[in-house]
């Protein structure tokens, strides 16, 4: 088989086809990538996986480069900026492509624009994901977003604008080339073809010696293809006079490109500088990418092992100093005091045997639950505990829902006959953010707590301030400061977050821990107990705005007790500080921070303390549930009629279609890694179970059960993250609608 290619020269010459595909330079490219490249490469491929939700979907990640917000929402300017940094990491590709390959292929030097003309031909994997992002982009669009199709093509418009007009910046300013032979130095004979400010400075000639005479066929004038000139009679002065001559200087791209990283990383406070999370994403990329490639033309094949004992040389720093030992704080404690609090086993059982403590908290919530119970205006009221799980934004949506559904349906009886809730992440701040509804119309402040704009205010957006604070302020530098309660703070992503999330609800949960104490004592509202996961050793850290102590207790007989002391009091641990003025925001934070996300909340004792998710331990808040019902069995059995369990959860228990597979070979050798996350959440629901189990047939009360559930059917997916597609919403608000869920309501109903 033979093909017909027409040259410059107006000559026609025949080739087969594998010798064709053998001398096509794209391809012949693609390969040199894979042989000495292959790093940019690595770079393209998380690129893609992300964009082909193969990874980063738990974190939401995907969703900001499918629909990017610019200002808080998605518009042609969110996808242009978008497409105008693909075109910086597109031209980064481009520029230290050609200063790794371009001594492979000493044709370049008889080309007029070399630079050019390489990136023409080194185009294939852009252009490839240009294509897959734009299919992408549009079904996601169309069928998540629910976007018509005019809005959804001009935003395909605005990210290839955005792409293009990036090179043609580049081609016209950054990468002007000289045409005059008379502006040449004479040291210029020797420079690099290209000028960087951080590669060391190399001679492409003796590249050259190396190669062997082979043939290109290559895009050229018109994106006509055209056959390579031999090199045989290539000398070293032609080589650097030629590249002289077309010299391009990648310097002011290089700064230019750092400059922007950081004057977005100061200026993160004004919106304007805002860019979509995606954009700074890629900006990001884009500056490891050159920094590796300057690296490696320094120290070759030295530059892992150097990048090894680098990061074992921080890791020991961290360890005796303060470098590369970043902070997330929690607003509003004092993290200055010469003296923390000792976090030890000694005090831990100190604080667990001081009876005074535990006997002084026990009575204070004793008194709290006569006024909830004088509240409901019942002898016997029936006593509501809410158990909701964590899962991101979309639990937070669905406990809203659930909360403000059901107590539109019940008259108002679950809001006046909840007593607790507990439980993990974003059901916890849809909670709370619930809670909050009903103290202000307690107050007067508001009329209604139906208004489905508060299930859009707790649904909004809370991933790309997020992962824009990430990108361009965590990495590197933390510099910002945060002012708040007398005390200086340093901003990161957390901070973000609670800004975030202060902005989407109309900061009324702008309030500190103590704020709530009068009204949960009270019985006005619920008490919610918070149970943040201390990564240092596993136990739990109770928060609250009362003293919770009494759940604290080593209990059982003195022969089977170990002293593990798993719950450790807040207000306690920290008793030098003051524990209630943290802000409730940082409380949510702590409660709520899944792996990498956010950052781990440090806690000023020594040493530090952090903490992560609730989920860790108790993604449903039954172990703390369990451990009040136990504690106040005798008050409940007196004062009460029983306890009714309200689960809000994202999954159901046993999903609908659930269906095995039959275990492959590398299922063999992954499947007892993944099986520690996979199957993370069914352990907790296993032991919970039989934890509810054994205590219904103990307690001298009635316990029943109703369980509302988001996901039911397995093949059903609404991501894990901070962000929701319109789609996700909408499932997430028809979801309470389902038999299962009304059916549950139907039974709340009967047994209140």
């Amino acid at each position: 088989m033979v093909i017909l290619i027409k040259f410059m020269s107006a000559q026609k010459q025949k080739w087969r086809l594998f010798d064709f595909i053998r001398a096509f330079f794209p391809l012949q490219l693609i390969v040199s990538h894979i042989k000495y490249n292959i790093l940019s490469l690595l770079f393209w491929l998380i690129i893609f996986l992300i964009v082909g939700d193969e990874i980063g979907y738990s974190f939401g990640i995907p969703l900001l480069f499918l629909s990017p917000e610019y200002l808080g929402e998605v518009s042609p300017w969110s996808f242009f900026l978008l497409g105008f940094s693909f075109g910086g990491f597109i031209m980064a590709f481009n520029t230290y492509s050609y200063i790794k390959l371009g001594p492979h292929y000493p044709f370049l030097t008889t080309l007029a624009r070399p630079f050019y003309k390489f990136c023409i031909n080194n185009s294939l994997i852009p252009i490839g994901f240009i294509i897959f992002i734009s299919v992408k982009m549009i079904q996601f669009q169309l069928y998540q977003e629910l976007e018509s199709v005019l809005p959804t093509l001009l935003y395909l418009l605005a990210l290839i604008v955005g792409i293009g007009i990036f090179f043609v910046l580049s081609f016209f300013y950054f990468f002007r080339v000289s045409h005059k032979p008379e502006d040449l130095k004479d040291n210029d004979h020797t420079s690099k073809p290209i000028t960087s400010v951080i590669h060391k400075r190399e001679k492409w000639y003796d590249g050259f010696k190396k190669q062997k005479d082979r043939t290109s066929i290559y895009f050229g004038k018109s994106l006509r293809l055209i056959s390579s000139r031999s090199q045989k009679h290539f000398n070293q002065e032609l080589v650097e006079k030629v590249f002289a001559k077309n010299k391009i200087n990648a310097s002011v791209f290089e700064l230019s490109t750092v400059i922007i990283f950081f004057i977005l990383g100061a200026f993160n406070n004004y919106r304007a500088f805002e860019v979509p999370a995606a954009a700074s994403i890629v900006l990001l990329i884009t500056i490891f990418m050159m920094l590796f490639s300057a690296l490696h033309s320094w120290f070759k094949g030295w530059l892992y092992p150097i990048l090894f004992f680098v990061i074992l040389g921080m890791n020991q720093l961290s360890h005796y100093t303060s470098m590369f030992n970043y902070t997330s704080y929690a607003f509003g404690l004092d993290y200055t005091s010469a003296n923390p609090e000792e976090y030890s086993i000694d005090r831990m059982q100190s604080i667990a045997n001081n009876e005074e403590l535990k006997a002084k908290s026990y009575y204070d919530y004793i008194a709290t639950l006569e006024n909830w119970k004088r509240n409901t205006k019942e002898k016997k009221p029936k006593l509501i505990i809410i158990n909701t799980s964590g899962g991101g934004l979309r639990s937070a949506l669905w406990t809203m829902i659930v909360m403000q559904n059901s107590d539109k349906h019940l008259n108002g009886k679950l809001t006046s006959h909840t007593q607790l809730i507990t439980g993990a992440s974003g059901g916890m701040i849809g909670a709370a953010y619930y809670r909050e509804l009903v103290l202000r119309k307690y107050k007067g402040e508001i009329t209604s707590i139906d208004d489905e704009k508060y299930q859009k205010n707790i649904s909004d957006d809370l991933l790309n301030r997020l992962s824009f604070m990430a990108s361009t302020n965590d990495i590197f530098i933390r510099y910002q400061k945060y002012h708040y309660n007398k005390h200086a703070y340093t901003k990161d992503r957390g901070f973000a977050f609670e800004q975030q999330l202060h902005d989407n609800t109309n900061n009324v949960l702008k309030h500190n821990l103590g704020y709530y104490t009068k009204y949960e004592k009270s019985g006005i509202i619920p008490t919610m107990i918070f149970s943040p996961t201390i990564v240092n050793d596993g136990r739990r850290l109770l928060i609250s705005s009362q003293r919770m102590n009494f759940l604290t207790d080593n209990y059982g007989k003195p022969s089977i007790m170990t002293k593990s002391n798993e719950n450790l009091e807040y207000h306690s641990l920290l008793s030098n500080q003051s524990t209630n003025d943290i802000r409730f925001s940082s409380v949510l934070r702590a409660n709520a921070t899944f792996p990498f996300v956010m950052p781990m909340v440090t806690l000023p004792t020594q040493p530090e303390i952090q903490l992560m998710d609730a989920g860790i331990r108790d993604n449903y808040g039954g172990k703390t549930m369990m451990e009040f019902l136990y504690i106040m069995e005798s008050w409940i059995k007196e004062n009460t009629s029983g306890v009714i369990v309200v689960q809000i959860r994202d999954t159901k228990k046993v999903l609908d279609n659930e269906t095995y597979s039959q275990v492959s070979f590398i299922d063999k050798i992954t499947m007892p890694f993944g099986n520690m996350y996979k199957n993370f959440p069914r352990v907790q629901d296993f032991n919970q179970e039989e934890l509810i189990k054994l205590g219904a047939k103990t307690f001298n009360f009635p316990v029943d059960l109703v369980t509302f559930n988001l996901r039911e059917k397995f093949n059903e997916r609404i991501s894990l993250s901070w962000h929701l597609t319109k789609q996700e919403k909408i499932r997430i608000k028809n979801a309470f609608l389902s038999k299962h869920n009304q059916h549950a309501l139907a039974q709340l109903k009967r047994i209140l």
